[in-house]
């Protein structure tokens, strides 16, 4: 059984975190061939793309030609999507989830990513490729992407190869405990230089070759339970919807399981379990990181931490101060 989250190293002290505002995602759609939408970021309340999306760090960089590996450590303050522009190549990806959840779309076929969890991406260019990633949470991910041109000219990657001849598709993947703990101790890293370069070969390979191991060549893979038979419908999916976005609009309210139930026309029950396999953590865990995650962005803001307690739904401050000092590892009014 996979943990909730893979902790990141403590053997480092944590990497400075950098605000990202919706200029600093621009600067990332040329380079990856990609746009960005943040729906909840209307343009006319966001000049100059100053508004911030995320804080924490993403790390790039390129093991060998035609190979990226990118790291994200963030927590997100604005539901942001990611979507392919019709100029991406052709590639594989390799995604690992190590904490929080994503959202993983290409053509009609749908992967919610969970912690300790991979998926097989084969993108041909000729379907809608697009991810979402949700306010309120930590994110923290790695994605290896092998450019088709690599596939090509790499004997050791020919198995992959009739993936982009099949037009892509999206299979899970196996990750082990250790390669999930390697890639977060990866995640805070300070290592630069040569030590860095091999550090990166080497969890490049060893992603490969999970993704090698679970590719049969002789047949194509079989699709991930989520990709072909989500336990939630269309129609759920748009319901659990209006819940959510419920949710992050009224953060600060009391809520029951009963009235969002009632909200999403389900039972108690099936809320409860469509929710989690959808999103990745319990309805009531969502809640809580959209509340804090709103409460380090108001306290950035320097508002006062009793003001800051009533906003996001806390009766009391010491309850609040407690739950805020266990998510971020210090005080609310040592915020700065």
């Amino acid at each position: 059984m996979n943990p909730a989250s893979y902790p990141p190293s403590q053997s480092a002290a944590p990497l400075a975190a950098r605000r990202l505002t919706v200029a600093d995602f621009t600067t990332y759609e040329h380079r990856y061939h990609l746009t960005h939408r943040f729906p909840s970021l209307p343009k006319r309340h966001c000049p100059h793309g100053g508004c911030m999306v995320a804080e924490g760090h993403i790390g790039e960089c390129q093991p060998w030609r035609d190979l990226q590996l990118v790291g994200s450590d963030l927590n997100v303050y604005h539901t942001y999507e990611t979507l392919a522009r019709e100029d991406a190549p052709g590639h594989v990806s390799i995604i690992v989830m190590l904490e929080g959840c994503a959202e993983l779309r290409l053509g009609d076929r749908h992967c919610s990513l969970t912690p300790g969890n991979g998926v097989l991406l084969a993108y041909a260019g000729a379907q809608r490729l697009s991810a979402r990633h949700i306010a309120g949470q930590r994110v923290r991910a790695v994605n290896l992407t092998v450019l088709e041109q690599a596939l090509e000219e790499d004997p050791r990657l020919a198995s992959l190869t009739p993936l982009m001849q099949a037009r892509g598709g999206l299979w899970s993947l196996s990750v082990s405990n250790g390669l999930c703990q390697s890639l977060a101790e990866w995640l805070s890293s300070r290592a630069q230089g040569a030590a860095a370069l091999l550090q990166s070969e080497g969890l490049a390979l060893q992603l490969l070759s999970q993704a090698l191991a679970t590719h049969d060549p002789s047949r194509p893979p079989p699709p991930s339970r989520h990709a072909e038979a989500p336990i939630a419908s269309f129609r759920d999916h748009r319901l659990l919807e209006r819940v959510r976005n419920h949710l992050d609009s009224h953060p600060g309210d009391a809520h029951s399981l009963q009235t969002l139930a009632e909200l999403a026309c389900m039972s108690p029950s099936s809320l409860r379990e469509k929710f989690r396999q959808t999103y990745g953590q319990p309805i009531f865990d969502y809640l809580r990181e959209r509340r804090l995650a709103l409460a380090y962005q108001l306290l950035r803001e320097g508002e006062s931490v009793q003001q800051v307690a009533t906003q996001v739904g806390y009766r009391h401050a010491t309850n609040f101060a407690t739950a805020f000092r266990q998510r971020y590892g210090v005080a609310p009014r040592d915020v700065e």
